[in-house]
Parts: C-alpha cells; structure tokens; sequence
C-alpha cells in the first residue's frame, strides 16, 4: 500500500480519534483505512454507541459523509502534487540540455546490449560500452524479474549515458517512445522502473532536482 498524508482540522482529528476508540480500532489510521474499504458497504454498518448519558448512536449517513469528504480531499492533494510537479519542472530548467532531445542509439559489437533496438553508424567509445556492459550484467544478476522493466532500464542507462543531464519528464518519455507497447502510459511505465528502481539502480544519479543522470563509474552503488 502507498502511504498518504491528510491535513485535517483538528476537531475532525479528535472525532475519528474517539470514533475509532469507540469501535475497538489501535489506531487512527486503521479506523480510516477501514471506511475507505467497506464504502460499498457503510450503509449496512452499525452505528457507533455513543458515550454520553443519552446513549445515541452516530447515523451511518454521517459516517458515509465522513468517508466521502476524506476520500475527495485525497483527490484534491494527489491532484495538487502532481501539479507541484509540474511546477517543479518548470522552475528548475537545465540549461545544459542538449538541445537535440531525440533518442540516440548506440550501435555496439555486443548483441546483448543491442538486440531490441536497430543500430546506428555512430559507434559507442570503450568507456561507454564497458558501462553499459557491466550495467546490463548488473540487470542479469540483480535487476528485476520483468523483461520489460530491464529492457526499459537499460534504454534509460543508454540515452543517459549518451545525452547527459535530462529532465524527468524527457526521459520519461523517450522511454515511452521506445517501448510504447510494454506499459499502459508513460506514467506507469516511469513508476515501475525508473522511479520505483532508482535507490538500487548503479550509476543512476540525480544531479539536481527533477534531473537524472547515468555514470556507472562515479556509482558505489554498484555490486
């Protein structure tokens, strides 16, 4: 599960405390996931004893609304994120960008680092091509077990390691033009691999906010 962060007012914070209380959950995060799962369900949910003298219960029509407004406030904070993103980008601009940002493919003598991509007259220098060798070894031994995801990584090491710095939004979508057919969108395709791999990956590195680069040699990440 991906953890989430909710800022809420502090009288709606002492009311899921002493709801939760109430009915017999550890904690506040428990109670909440809870609603959020049985939502198809709370209008069977049995309302939560009341503690004060008149010995009421909480309608389940608010404990719906409850779960409802929690759930649109999650939407809200995912959609700002990915504008703050976005923003993010934009302020930070890489001014040693190559201006040419199409994929530039290595043509080598080792099938292994070439066979799903057509060759090019360029040829990689020795210092290129042992980086990218030892970094396909590295998939081999410890990368992950989807053919895609390595695929996918080592075009991420190749265009790195030819084009330099580059955003995470163009690479992320150089990747997608290479491999349109192995994820959904270049969104899901980025969080499997690149995203989701990079504290282990060698040689990965982010210079500057929002920006990767690949140098294996500089990496003591590398087994």
């Amino acid at each position: 599960m991906e953890p989430i962060t909710l800022r809420l007012p502090t009288d709606l914070l002492e009311e899921l405390d002493a709801e939760s209380d109430e009915a017999g959950f550890s904690t506040r995060s428990e109670y909440i996931r809870h609603l959020l799962f049985h939502r198809p369900d709370i209008s069977q949910m049995a309302t939560v004893e009341d503690t004060s003298s008149t010995t009421e219960s909480t309608p389940v029509d608010e404990l719906g609304q409850t779960v409802d407004e929690l759930a649109d406030y999650h939407d809200e904070l995912t959609q700002r994120i990915s504008d703050l993103e976005e923003e993010v980008e934009q302020l930070h601009p890489n001014d040693d960008q190559l201006t040419d940002s199409s994929p530039s493919v290595s043509s080598t003598s080792d099938d292994s680092l070439s066979d799903h991509h057509p060759s090019t007259t360029e040829q990689p220098s020795a210092d290129e091509l042992r980086s990218l060798t030892k970094f396909k070894q590295w998939l081999d031994e410890n990368g992950p077990q989807s053919d895609d995801a390595r695929t996918v990584l080592l075009d991420a090491a190749q265009i790195l390691d030819k084009q330099g710095p580059l955003k995470a939004s163009e690479l992320r979508e150089q990747l997608y033009d290479r491999n349109p057919d192995t994820y959904d969108s270049a969104g899901a395709l980025w969080a499997s691999t690149v995203e989701r791999l990079y504290d282990e990956l060698p040689g990965f590195e982010r210079p500057e906010y929002g920006t990767y680069t690949f140098d294996q040699r500089a990496d003591s990440r590398t087994t």
